[in-house]
């Protein structure tokens, strides 16, 4: 569908999430990795140590209309795969959340209910926290599975060895889609990009296609990239034939070329700015408060099309992807732009979406496309057509001609009068 890399979070005081950046060396473990390797974005100002809860309501309960579509779906029966860092299963938001998820990186024995750099954790809870009290975090599928598929174990920090942690490869990534897919999964959240390994990718996304699954990953993020490489081209898993590529807007819902990439890959567009979340505190935190990441805005897509999905199980993954990309938000109905490609998701939206095949906008799943109609031929004549005016003019002409008539006759008779009195 349309693609870059991220992922993220914190290895003590400073981290954050995001979606296409900090480049991160493959393990020797991993054999094999692509030179181009998924990447990271980390600087958030939470601690593992400190346990808070954030008191206030998130925004974007309201800015999402969650209230309206939770009359309609909280997201029971789906479950949604985090391929990522893993996830803290100790935090309080995933009380009953969680099902066996694993471990597709070194040798398949880490904890995949465990995290140790909290970027699966907080991305996790963007898509269903539960609510607790003292907490305004809730996700915006609060009542879907979780399913936990540790990819990697986090990225480098400035001056670490890429020997002590375990980051994120093609080839850990593409195994993770393909376990959600086998146990069951109809969403997979892939809150990173890459721009090599297409045909591992591609192998994989079509692998959860055929199982009825939803590969949702991110757009790239500009501002955790490398600035001295060129721009990414391609944005792998997300722009991709059978997946979703999600792009980030600022909490107002402006696009903002510091933190996003733009092209043609880029399918629908989410909030991904000062993201309340779950983190691996065991509580808290709120995410990017300065700029927007594509990692939490693929976690609120995901988070919608768990609404969906569970509303409408018998349609297909393309139908889902199909409604949320049709009821998004944007300024022309028949158009994609390539910042925030179909337009900003709205979950209730897509939940009351009706597809009778004639909407404006991306091209239906279930119906086939109208072929254009044949112009009709048409005649041209060389004969003169009626004079509209006809009528008209003949009756100017019989007006002029009595005139005419007339003032011959009074002119020989004045002739007539003037001989008369000559003689």
């Amino acid at each position: 569908m349309r693609i870059a890399r991220t992922v993220a979070a914190a290895l003590g005081s400073a981290a954050l999430l995001g979606a296409a950046g900090l480049a991160v060396p493959s393990a020797a473990a991993e054999g094999g990795a692509s030179a181009s390797s998924p990447v990271v974005d980390a600087r958030q100002q939470c601690t593992p140590d400190d346990r808070a809860f954030v008191s206030s309501s998130s925004y974007l309960v309201e800015r999402l209309g969650l209230e309206a579509a939770w009359e309609f779906s909280r997201g029971q029966g789906v479950t949604v795969a985090v391929v990522d860092s893993g996830i803290d299963a100790d935090n309080v938001h995933f009380a009953d959340a969680l099902v066996s998820g694993g471990s597709t990186f070194g040798d398949g024995s880490a904890r995949p209910d465990d995290d140790l750099f909290g970027h699966g954790t907080a991305v996790a809870g963007i898509i269903a926290a539960r609510m607790v009290d003292g907490s305004g975090v809730v996700g915006i599928a609060p009542a879907a599975k979780i399913m936990p598929v540790r990819a990697f174990e986090s990225a480098p920090e400035d001056g670490q060895s890429s020997r002590d942690v375990v980051g994120p490869s093609a080839q850990s990534v593409a195994a993770g889609i393909r376990f959600a897919a086998d146990n069951g999964a109809q969403i997979i959240n892939v809150s990173l990009s890459d721009d090599g390994s297409v045909d591992l990718y591609a192998d994989a996304v079509n692998y959860a296609h055929a199982r009825g699954s939803l590969v949702i990953a991110s757009a790239g993020n500009r501002n955790t990239a490398d600035s001295n490489l060129p721009d990414p081209v391609n944005f792998y898993p997300g722009e991709l034939a059978g997946a979703l590529a999600v792009a980030a807007v600022l909490k107002d819902g402006s696009w903002s070329a510091d933190s996003s990439y733009a092209g043609a890959h880029v399918d629908i567009a989410a909030p991904g700015q000062s993201m309340p979340s779950a983190y691996i505190s065991g509580g808290d935190c709120v995410f990017n408060g300065d700029s927007a990441s594509s990692s939490y805005a693929t976690a609120v897509v995901s988070g919608a099309a768990a609404l969906v999905a569970a509303r409408y199980p018998d349609e297909t993954p393309d139908q889902w992807a199909f409604r949320l990309t049709q009821s998004a938000m944007r300024v022309a109905p028949s158009e994609a732009s390539d910042t925030v490609g179909w337009g900003e998701v709205r979950p209730a939206e897509a939940l009351a979406l009706v597809d009778d095949g004639t909407l404006p906008g991306p091209p239906s799943p279930a119906f086939a496309a109208p072929e254009p109609k044949p112009e009709e031929p048409r005649t041209v004549s060389v004969e003169p057509g009626a004079d509209p005016l006809g009528p008209a003019r003949e009756i100017v002409g019989w007006g002029f001609g009595a005139a005419a008539t007339i003032s011959v006759v009074v002119l020989l008779l004045a002739r007539g009068r003037t001989r008369r009195l000559r003689a």
